[in-house]
């Protein structure tokens, strides 16, 4: 990106901060990287529940149930707060 549209999009960022701050906070909350996406881990313990089941695999099977399991709780966690801090 460059100068002119990293300023532009600051810009953007403080009027939305200004005008509205429930969006602002909002869309800062999904801009944090590295952070597991509940979504993203249940399709993939889902998966692996199904190649296992498929494959007669049973530490796949238990792993994506861990996963899925992960998933929910993160889910869970995510939900937590952002009722907590509405």
């Amino acid at each position: 990106m460059s100068e002119r549209e990293r300023r532009t999009l600051a810009r953007i960022e403080r009027h939305i901060a200004e005008t509205d701050p429930r969006l602002a906070r909002m869309l800062a909350r999904h801009r944090v990287p590295g952070r597991p996406r509940p979504v993203l881990l249940l399709a993939i313990g889902l998966a692996a529940i199904l190649v296992g089941s498929l494959t007669v695999l049973v530490p796949l099977v238990l792993g994506g149930a861990l996963v899925s399991l992960a998933a929910l709780v993160v889910a869970a966690v995510r939900g937590l707060r952002a009722t907590s801090t509405a």
